[in-house]
């Protein structure tokens, strides 16, 4: 099978730049062979709220926030699961009663956020961060340092109760980001009052419950002369004596630092070895604790703006940095026992870098419409979160064949895996195959075209019927920014603008879904620099997809409804259907109008648009979903917006 027509388009585009890179690559995946296990160890995303942070939140809890989390919180099969938050705690008012001297906290603005991130299968990466009402001053003060274990208890308690045991204890708590920057917010944040701090926090999480976790140090983490507190908590944690139990050795229950990649894919994987083997060669007794980069993005400064951060350039190597990761370190090194990879990416734009910072959607403040509004687009690294959720929970081998060498910085990469059904899954899970290919040259503007041969080999033969189908993300499929710059760049884009630049923000299906032949199959074609493409082999289950559940309506205007739901199981999906109608019972109408697997979908009526004029958003609204052969699944409860 050729796909190399696919990438005619892209010739154009590739003159416009001074490098081109051109190479053939040979790979040989054997579905049948498992090498290694594959978590999604990269399901996470974070951001911080701008200044003051006793104000944050505005931006918590603002509009932009909430399309932002629907959209994080859409990506299917638990792509993204964890948020990571600065300052969360500034969310939490603390009073005093003069009379008694009795404290109380009300949690109102903090309850609000977790439960946006609830509702969107998501869990908030919990740092224990911020000064509720500026009251802590000092954590060598005994008073303050008790006050604070209290607080993280009631806290911790409050969010049991809320919500369960269960989703609580999967929550990663964290010691405060970066220490060693010394952003404290009025506290005076000695390195022993640091040691208090991280004591109370652990004890007041463990009196809540001994099965919530807790780690640090959250920093940099680089020489010690220079990140004195993350290397002073690690000794703390190594031989030194809890405040409150007077026992040697403090509870770490996982090791997090800050390494970026100053525009390399390798050099975030070479200072996290260096650092590990460190933390092994001079803290023995956590060298089996496990390691969390939660901020390994390329390049530091999430607002700079940069080009490569708008296009398939930085969704390749988004993928290109977590193949490493499971090749060089979590397969090859499993004593340094990595476990989460966050890119921190999940901040808001502000104009006029709709695209260029790093962010996994696009915001438009749309200030000058009646009424105002904001619109958001998905970016081409968060549709790529879509397809690294596609691949299996094993590993399995691929040996490079006769051609060009790769080595583990080539720009052409591959990670290949397998997923077995599960009996809980019942009869809408099957048999998939998934391998995913990378074409990158980190953060450079090289661009080209490189010939790639794929043979698949040990797909099972069954009486079940077997295909195939391939996605594609690179800078002319599923770029909405191509689209947006076409239009001349506006900065309120028109609502014609949108729903052309929309159809441009989910991964194409280029092929498929067709017959695989089982047991091999060889493939040739063509991958555009930068690029990301997945192969999803599936064979077919015996039932059809479940019925979609839990249908939301967000009204974004009287002319935009953004609808999501949550995920199936069903992971051989062609598309949603989304169908709208004047009454509940029928007659619907489809709206959707491309295939997609994310679990969200924004209905925008174009307004200026004759043949609109008497369209409306509100009525009932229900969603479906259908598989690779066509199978629909149940209809979901239909839901009105009035």
């Amino acid at each position: 099978m050729r796909l190399a027509d696919v990438y005619v388009s892209c010739i154009p585009l590739m003159m416009l730049v001074v490098s081109i890179s051109a190479w053939k690559y040979n790979f040989l995946v054997e579905v049948d062979k498992t090498v290694a296990d594959l978590n999604n160890f990269w399901a996470s995303t974070g951001f911080c709220p701008p200044l003051p942070h006793q104000k944050s939140s505005e931006y918590f809890l603002s509009e932009s926030e909430v399309q932002n989390l629907i959209l994080l919180g859409s990506v299917p099969h638990g792509g993204i699961q964890q948020v990571r938050i600065h300052w969360l705690l500034d969310l939490i008012q603390l009073s005093v009663d003069n009379s008694t001297g009795q404290i109380s906290f009300n949690f109102d603005l903090l309850d609000q956020l977790i439960d946006r991130l609830w509702s969107n299968g998501l869990r908030p990466g919990f740092e224990l961060m911020g000064n509720p009402s500026n009251w802590y001053t000092d954590f060598e003060d005994a008073h303050q340092v008790y006050m604070w274990k209290d607080m993280v208890t009631v806290l911790a308690k409050r969010y049991i109760d809320r919500y369960g045991l269960d989703y609580v204890a999967e929550w990663n708590f964290e010691s405060w980001n970066e220490p060693d920057n010394k952003d404290f917010d009025n506290l005076n944040f000695t390195v022993k009052g640091f040691l208090n701090y991280y004591d109370a926090c652990s004890e007041g999480l463990r009196a809540a419950s001994p099965k919530l976790r807790f780690g640090g140090p959250a920093g940099g983490c680089h020489d010690p002369s220079h990140s004195v507190i993350c290397w002073a908590l690690l000794q703390h944690c190594e031989n030194g004596t809890n405040y409150f139990t007077g026992e040697n050795g403090v509870r770490i229950d996982f090791i997090s630092f800050h390494h970026k990649g100053k525009g390399h894919s390798m050099y975030i994987l070479d200072k996290e070895i260096q650092t590990i083997e460190y933390i092994q060669r001079n803290y023995p007794r956590l060298s089996g604790v496990p390691i969390f980069n939660d901020e390994a993005d390329p390049l530091v400064g999430w607002s700079k703006p940069e080009q490569w951060r708008a296009d398939a350039t930085y969704a390749a190597v988004v993928v290109k940095v977590i193949a490493q990761h499971q090749n060089l370190l979590i397969r090859q090194r499993p004593d340094m026992n990595y476990t989460l990879l966050s890119n921190d990416n999940g901040f808001l734009d502000f104009n006029p870098h709709f695209f260029t910072q790093r962010t996994l959607v696009a915001r438009f403040q749309m200030n000058k419409t009646h009424p105002p509004s904001i619109q958001t687009v998905k970016k081409p690294v968060l549709s790529v979160m879509g397809l690294l959720a596609l691949l299996g929970e094993m590993q399995v081998q691929v040996i490079p064949d006769t051609g060009r060498d790769v080595n583990n910085d080539s720009d052409v990469g591959i990670l290949a895996s397998v997923h077995h059904p599960s009996r809980a899954n019942g009869s809408y899970d099957s048999w998939q195959g998934s391998i995913i290919i990378y074409n990158s040259n980190d953060t450079s503007n090289l661009a080209g075209m490189d010939s790639v041969k794929l043979t698949i080999k040990g797909v099972p033969t069954t009486t079940q019927n077997v295909v195939y189908v391939v996605y594609l993300v690179n800078n002319t499929h599923g770029n909405p920014y191509r689209l947006w710059k076409m239009f001349g760049k506006p900065v309120y884009p028109t609502r014609k603008q949108f729903l052309e630049i929309r159809k441009h923000q989910d991964p194409v299906r280029i092929e498929g879904p067709a017959l695989f032949t089982a047991p091999q199959m060889i493939f040739t074609f063509n991958l555009s620099k930068p690029g990301v493409m997945l192969f999803h082999v599936c064979t077919k289950p015996t039932g059809s997809p479940p019925q979609v559940q839990a249908l939301k309506l967000h009204a974004v205007t009287q002319s935009d409804v953004l609808l999501h739901w949550d995920d199936v199981p069903s992971r051989c999906l062609l598309t949603y259907q989304v169908e709208l109608s004047a009454t509940e019972q029928g007659q619907y109408l489809q709206i959707s109008d491309v295939d997609f697997i994310f679990t969200s979908y924004l209905y925008s009526i174009d307004t200026g648009n004759q043949m609109s004029s008497n369209v409306s958003t509100k009525g009932w609204y229900r969603v479906r979903a259908v598989d690779y052969w066509n199978q629909p699944g149940d209809y979901s409860t239909p839901v009105e917006l009035k």
